[in-house]
């Protein structure tokens, strides 16, 4: 059966025990639950399974390794010098492109340059007040930069998220609210890489939205918000049920003598960080806890296995793109599932 780590709330997120000789990523609130084989994995995220409850109110991602962490876009530092670049800037001098006031001001104008090109060609976009004032412009005036409170400001929700599905790097991270969507993104990313042995997992993260929604009617208001795209503007969102969240991180954007620096701490540790600097209790009445997120993985030797039940079942490419594009990628996918076989 599967492995469930269970710690005690007073060992640090990210503590390593080196007897055991695996780090523990896991909380009372967030969970790592290892799994040895597809049909367990399945079988527990099932309806009728020991993690039904994540299939109501839960959020999915899937990544094909484990050594992806939940950090966007924007923030990898391996997409640095193309952010720049394609938000006209360029790199700054020495380390100065690890000052966020710049980070922040390539980001912003690379949205604005998305939605300036794509305005002049007739396209259907959301309404961006700043940028629809400046649209003759390619800069911002000082007081359309000293409007916004915080980054990524919710004005700009709806343009980074149309931005983001063509390939735009921001600050926002995609999620599902399709549990076998996600999985399918973690399986096809093992699919469409050479067959090895490398000793690695598949990783699927739940992220418990219904908790955090009821969280804004309280004090424990988490400092990060969930976006649903319009869907009707990319039908790829559409298929896969597609959300996103926005981390609410400080706004940088002006002159500040500071200069702060980049945070790129992921995700599920930013999470862990304010739950417990803001001592939220999670505790219920039974003495269990409010699971924010679970971090499920599974080794990638079982990722083919997977993907095949995940096809029987209609979970293929050609269902979660639109199109003769899904089509396509699902011809290449089964013949990139082939070398497998044959290996």
């Amino acid at each position: 059966m599967n492995n469930i780590v269970y710690i005690d709330s007073l060992i640090p997120y990210n503590y390593i025990h080196k007897n055991w000789g695996f780090y523990l990523e896991t909380t009372d609130y967030i969970k790592e639950i290892n799994f040895n084989t597809a049909e367990e994995l399945f079988t527990a995220l099932s309806p009728f399974g020991s993690y039904k409850e994540v299939l109501d109110g839960y959020v999915f991602r899937g990544e094909s390794s484990q050594n992806y962490e939940l950090v966007p876009s924007a923030l990898r530092v391996f997409n640095k010098e193309h952010l720049y670049n394609i938000s006209g800037f360029g790199m700054p001098i020495n380390n100065q492109s690890e000052w966020d006031m710049w980070q922040q001001r390539a980001e912003l104008y690379a949205l604005k340059k998305f939605h300036d090109l794509a305005d002049s060609r007739g396209i259907n976009l959301p309404d961006v007040a700043i940028f629809r004032d400046n649209i003759l412009s390619d800069h911002l005036s000082h007081t359309a930069l000293s409007s916004i409170n915080s980054w990524l400001p919710e004005e700009l929700h709806e343009i980074a998220a149309l931005a983001q599905h063509f390939g735009i790097p921001t600050r926002l991270i995609d999620w599902s609210l399709n549990l076998y969507s996600s999985l399918y993104f973690a399986t096809s990313g093992v699919v469409n890489k050479e067959p090895n042995e490398e000793n690695d997992n598949l990783v699927l993260w739940a992220l418990n939205y219904r908790e955090i929604e009821f969280s804004k009617e309280t004090v424990n208001k988490y400092p990060f918000t969930f976006i649903t795209p319009s869907y009707y503007r990319n039908e790829n969102v559409l298929n896969q049920k597609g959300v996103l969240t926005s981390w609410k991180y400080p706004q940088n954007l002006s002159n500040s003598l500071e200069f702060n620096l980049i945070n790129r701490t992921p995700f599920n540790e930013l999470l862990a960080n304010f739950v417990a600097a803001s001592k939220i209790d999670l505790r219920r009445s039974d003495n269990s806890y409010t699971i924010l997120m679970y971090k499920f993985t599974l080794p990638t030797s079982e990722a083919i296995k997977l993907y095949d039940i995940l096809i029987k079942m209609g979970f293929g490419s050609e269902s979660v793109y639109s199109g003769l594009d899904g089509v396509v990628k699902r011809m290449n996918e089964d013949a990139n599932r082939k070398k497998f076989s044959d290996g």
